[in-house]
């Protein structure tokens, strides 16, 4: 379907091309979804995708998948039968999906600090009463951590909490 799939499968295994895949991607996109979205699934889910590489690729998903593919990545989370867990976190956060929340939120306590920020922007895309409830707690200081934050890292975590509380219950007040 797509020519030189494996030189782009080659490509994505090295991040020092993290930048000309995210602007391949963008540009297929543009000219053919269901390539792109081809594409974007195949480099996502092999095993020899460099981390960064599969970072970036993850915040296309929400924009390229159907419904179909959110539900796969949430069962693969759920689960826990996907070993990059960061890029799974910025998958979901793209299809902005309530659906998503209460396992975010779960997962929330054990995740590392970069994982936090993202499922705090995760959470912070999807409308609903949940939504509000995570972050109040977070903001607030109200979950027990598995891993030890310094900190710094405490401040930006209720920092980034603080702003995305801010806008969801400015775009609930106005829903």
């Amino acid at each position: 379907m797509i020519p030189n799939l494996d030189r782009l499968r080659e490509v994505a295994a090295k991040d020092a091309y993290v930048n000309e895949i995210r602007v391949f991607l963008d540009n297929l996109t543009n000219q053919d979804r269901s390539k792109a979205l081809y594409v974007a699934k195949t480099l996502f889910f092999a095993p020899e995708t460099h981390p960064r590489v599969r970072y970036a690729i993850a915040g296309r998903l929400g924009k390229l998948g159907p419904r179909q593919l959110f539900q796969q990545l949430l069962s693969y989370f759920i689960l826990k039968k996907f070993p990059d867990t960061l890029s799974l976190i910025e998958a979901l956060r793209g299809f902005a999906d309530p659906e998503a929340v209460p396992a975010l939120a779960e997962y929330y306590q054990e995740g590392t600090y970069r994982e936090c920020l993202v499922i705090i922007d995760a959470v912070a895309q999807s409308q609903s009463p949940e939504t509000v409830e995570f972050l109040s707690r977070v903001y607030n200081e109200q979950v027990d951590y598995i891993q030890k934050m310094d900190e710094s890292e405490m401040l930006e975590i209720r920092q980034r909490a603080s702003s995305a509380l801010g806008k969801s219950i400015m775009r609930f007040d106005l829903g």
